[in-house]
């Protein structure tokens, strides 16, 4: 997903909670560099699942989730973000080249 309205309709589609959530943004190119519309979304909707933060922009989004008073945890790496979830299905949101980093 690439911007406000993708993200929400994503949300829309996971499984619900406890099942676990990656979140990753990079601002590439391929991207766009401005990471402002992290503040158009509605994480709210992401109460109760864990959530774990990476990417380039894994910082921006942090701060946008502490905002919404979700918990969550940064991670480095994707594999870092397998570790500490809980066994089973993981849902992933990313952008574009965040998405091909995974």
């Amino acid at each position: 997903a690439k911007n406000p309205a993708g993200w929400l309709e994503t949300f829309s589609l996971i499984d619900p909670p406890p099942t676990p959530v990656i979140l990753s943004v990079n601002a590439r190119g391929a991207d766009g560099t401005d990471t402002s519309w992290l503040w158009d979304v509605d994480y709210t909707q992401l109460a109760g699942h864990p959530i774990f933060v990476l990417g380039d922009r894994k910082l921006d989004l942090a701060v946008r989730l502490e905002v919404a008073g979700l918990d969550f945890r940064v991670c480095e790496n994707l594999d870092e973000a397998v570790q500490y979830a809980p066994p089973g299905r993981i849902e992933v949101i990313a952008n574009y080249t965040a998405f091909q980093d995974l």
